[in-house]
């Protein structure tokens, strides 16, 4: 009987904690591989099929009890805690687990076997010694069957793999001959926290002021494309996901439907708006790797096909960024994150993306149509504190010598930090500013798309409303 990753890890948390053996005078990991080793040569057949197959669990762990009981034959042990132990280091996800089932772990590290880390927003918990794992071959194994989870494999021929375990938990692995053999495995886990942020919750965390997110959600729901640019846990996900609720909640246009393209599922969009009474038009796609590999971009010009209101490539890492800002320009709008260290640096880094697609175009070429494609950026980081911001909001107007030009509209100004008597830094002190108005141009686009004057002038009380013609 094969079982989906969910109903694997559903099993495993349905299972008792596991028990420390008492008593035990063979070291763990000695025994461990003593038993791994016997029945990786004589029952290699039901260490597979345990697996993908619940029923294979109990004969595996059987034989899982006799081998420790010839090994430990005359000592005191806790037979069945010991059993379940073993169990879950050869053919479950041992002593990560509880972290993968826990909703407030968002990134497990696994740094060589002896080390790993568990991050919460609360902080940063490690493992090593007797708390990681016990050999490099215990965690190699546990890795192997976590990207086994997402379709892939992990051997010598593959030592480096992209995978997910489930949906929204994003696994990157690296092992020899690309690491030591001593190391074991290297090891980047991303959990997407399934909870949805609200408005309030993000007022009241700093992350933006109202005035922000209302005009974010007006660009979004009024046709205007939005890139998100930050690093690795700077909170993109979780803007762009309440960006598409704020969309589903509030618009009623019939043609609502929202195409989203993502490596594993992340996003978790509401399935009604706000009324109850109309489900969301929202259609999910995952690439897919070797063989017969699916790309992001693929999946760009796929998805024209299904008439689309809104585009979510969710993170451009390559030549994709070049078919979105294509899609952008052709009167989509097309919602994206991507890694960059400031608004206007994220043009820079757009750019060359782009020309990883081999297009041949000139870089002012395509700083154009990136320009075009992507009036608004957002740029967002996690500060020290571990509090995450949108620092800044800008819109880009045009280029001159290769440089853009446009109008910082939001930026956080930092204004002090408070630390701890130990010097580590425990809250950035300061504020959100309005530093600018919209371009003519923007607010003759949001009124003409069905924007509110009302708010549109609450939000930019000088700003221009009408278009220059030159």
């Amino acid at each position: 009987m094969s079982i989906s990753s969910y109903e694997f890890l559903s099993v495993l948390q349905a299972q008792d904690e596991i028990a420390e053996e008492k008593a035990v005078q063979l070291d763990y990991p000695t025994l461990l591989e003593s038993v791994r080793a016997s029945i990786a040569q004589n029952h290699a057949d039901e260490l597979a099929a345990a697996l993908d197959d619940v029923g294979a669990a109990a004969e595996l762990k059987s034989l899982i009890l006799k081998y420790a009981a010839e090994l430990l034959a005359g000592r005191d042990y806790d037979r069945d805690g010991l059993t379940e132990r073993i169990y879950q280091d050869m053919a479950g996800l041992g002593l990560l687990t509880p972290y993968l089932l826990d909703p407030a772990v968002e990134e497990i590290n696994i740094n060589g076997y002896e080390t790993v880390e568990i991050i919460r927003p609360s902080g940063t918990t490690f493992l090593y010694g007797t708390e990681a794992f016990a050999t490099p071959s215990a965690a190699l194994d546990v890795v192997k069957r976590m990207v086994r989870m997402g379709g892939m494999l992990l051997d010598a021929q593959t030592p480096r793999v992209d995978s997910y375990i489930g949906s929204g938990t994003r696994i990157s692995a690296i092992i020899p001959p690309l690491v030591p053999q001593e190391q074991g495995v290297v090891v980047s886990i991303r959990k997407q926290v399934k909870s949805r942020l609200t408005r309030e919750q993000m007022i009241e965390a700093g992350t933006a002021t109202a005035d922000m997110l209302d005009f974010l959600s007006t660009c979004l729901c009024y046709g205007v494309s939005i890139g998100v640019a930050g690093g690795t846990g700077s909170g993109k996900s979780t803007l762009m996901n309440y960006l598409l609720n704020e969309y589903i909640r509030t618009n009623d246009d019939s043609n609502n439907r929202i195409y989203i393209i993502e490596d594993s599922r992340e996003l978790n969009l509401i399935g009604y708006d706000s009324a109850n009474d109309r489900p969301a038009r929202v259609l999910y796609t995952v690439t897919k790797g070797a063989p017969n590999p699916v790309s992001m971009f693929d999946l760009i010009v796929s998805s024209l096909r299904f008439h689309p209101a809104i585009i979510v490539p969710a993170e451009v890492r390559d030549g994709a960024a070049y078919q979105a800002a294509i899609a952008g320009q052709t009167g989509h709008t097309v919602l994206t994150s991507f890694h960059a260290d400031g608004a206007q640096d994220a043009y820079k880094r757009l750019v060359a993306l782009c020309n990883t697609a081999g297009t041949g175009l000139a870089d002012a070429r395509l700083l154009d149509m990136c320009i075009g494609a992507w009036p608004i950026v957002i740029y967002q980081k996690q500060l020290k504190d571990n509090s995450r911001k949108i620092m800044e909001v800008f819109e880009a107007i045009g280029q001159k010598n290769g440089q853009v030009r446009g109008n910082m509209l939001f930026r956080f100004q930092i204004e002090g930090v408070d630390r701890d008597g130990t010097g580590h830094i425990t809250k950035i002190c300061g504020s959100h500013q309005r530093c600018g108005c919209i371009s003519p141009r923007l607010y003759a686009r949001l009124r003409d798309n069905g924007a509110s004057e009302e708010l549109l002038k609450r939000l930019f009380p000088d700003a221009m409303t009408e278009v220059e013609v030159s």
